[in-house]
């Protein structure tokens, strides 16, 4: 009985040891923006105060991301339900709606990470109450976010 015993606590000790995987990736596409000024034919990158945004998604209260900041870039989430991401920028007491129409591809990160989108951009609508134009400079946004990544450009 004592031999029946010893394969049954080396796999209980074997099974113990095993540890298991902690996911460092992360699993969220941003959409990176960046503020840009225009005048004549001159572009330069530009620095706009007291910015709120909310994100706007159906049969859900609007998320507030951004809360009277001052800032260049801005990290806006895209829905992965829809193929349209929808946001209210708010500056100067002003609002512009942002409009963002997408393609999704789920891919796997890893077992243990689990599923990622990754969005292809194909349209940006906006108002144009503070808006001057907006310019796709990379239109794959991933979860894979580098230093210097810039999705669109938004001119004042």
């Amino acid at each position: 009985m004592k031999i029946g015993l010893l394969p049954f606590l080396l796999l209980v000790l074997q099974v113990s040891c095993i540890t298991q995987e902690i996911c460092d990736d992360d699993s969220q596409s941003e959409l990176v923006a960046r503020f840009k000024t225009i005048e004549s034919t001159i572009t330069s990158d530009t620095i706009m105060s007291d910015v709120s945004i909310h994100g706007i998604r159906e049969g859900q209260s609007d998320s507030l991301l951004y809360d009277s900041v001052s800032t260049s870039i801005i990290l806006l989430p895209l829905d992965p339900n829809l193929e349209q991401s929808r946001f209210v920028l708010n500056m100067n007491k002003q609002n512009d709606t942002l409009v963002v129409t997408h393609r999704n591809e789920v891919y796997l990160i890893s077992y243990t990470c689990g599923f990622a989108t990754l969005f292809n951009l194909e349209n940006i609508g906006y108002t144009s109450l503070m808006i001057k134009d907006i310019e796709i400079k990379d239109s794959i946004v991933d979860t894979e976010l580098l230093q210097d990544e810039e999705h669109i450009w938004i001119y004042y």
